[in-house]
């Protein structure tokens, strides 16, 4: 592999861990049990909602991402990994 397609699998790898740091900061912090945050995001488990955490399910789609950031009350943007400030805003 050429050495900018390894820096952009580097990239992607350590944005996918920030975001499973993150949301396993965001759990831990919470007062609400695996099941009552899958239950908020609607799915039927808290398996999910666990393998994010874990960083083994590395397929988050943008709409889980905003889902999980506004039920938190943090930016999406930091969630993924793209800014260190927890309440980032777009403009």
């Amino acid at each position: 592999m050429k050495e900018k397609e390894l820096e952009k699998i580097e990239k992607v790898e350590n944005l996918e861990k920030l975001f499973a740091d993150r949301f396993t900061k965001l759990l831990n912090e919470s007062e609400m049990t695996l099941e009552e945050v899958a239950h908020c995001l609607g799915f039927q488990s808290k398996g999910t909602i666990s393998k994010y955490a874990n960083g083994k399910n590395k397929k988050v789609s943008i709409s889980t991402v905003d889902q999980i950031a506004k039920l938190f009350g943090v930016s999406p943007i930091w969630l993924m990994g793209y800014t260190d400030d927890k309440h980032y805003i777009i403009k």
